[in-house]
């Protein structure tokens, strides 16, 4: 019996670690439920726009999207910027209609906002106010092809 004990306990010990270890990851992944390294509060799925949205906070948001998003997700929006990442187009397509429903303009918001390291997506936080930010989420949503 003291046998199997000298050969189970490293592997209990092991699977607690393990156990710990995979606790420790969960409890600091990004909030929202996004994952994939974005920082969105769990409140981002209902947060609305606090702007009237217009045809000027549209044209507004597409000329800053023009300035700061186009390099990478292309001129309408569907990943083909000269400074996207190939390998990950399809995600930086903002045009496709089934991400709709799982991207509501809170997400976006703090998807521009926050950013993230991988695939990289600058923080836009530090050079554009809430208000531009918002503009760019009412035109973002103008390149979604409807369901």
């Amino acid at each position: 019996m003291r046998r199997m004990w000298v050969f189970l306990a490293p592997v209990a010990v092991w699977l607690f670690a393990l156990a710990v270890s995979a606790h420790a990851s969960t409890a600091s992944a990004p909030q929202g439920g996004r994952g994939g390294g974005w920082n969105i509060p769990p409140t981002a799925t209902t947060e609305k726009t606090p702007l009237t949205v217009t045809d000027a906070v549209i044209a507004s948001g597409k000329k800053l999207f023009g300035g700061k998003c186009q390099r990478c997700h292309g001129e309408l929006g569907k990943g083909d910027g000269p400074d996207g990442d190939p390998e990950h187009r399809e995600d930086m397509n903002l045009t496709l209609a089934a991400r709709a429903a799982r991207n509501p303009d809170g997400v976006v918001f703090y998807k521009i906002w926050n950013g993230r390291a991988t695939p990289k997506m600058p923080v836009f936080s530090e050079e554009l106010s809430k208000e531009q930010v918002w503009a760019i989420v009412a035109y973002v949503q103008t390149l979604r092809a409807k369901p």
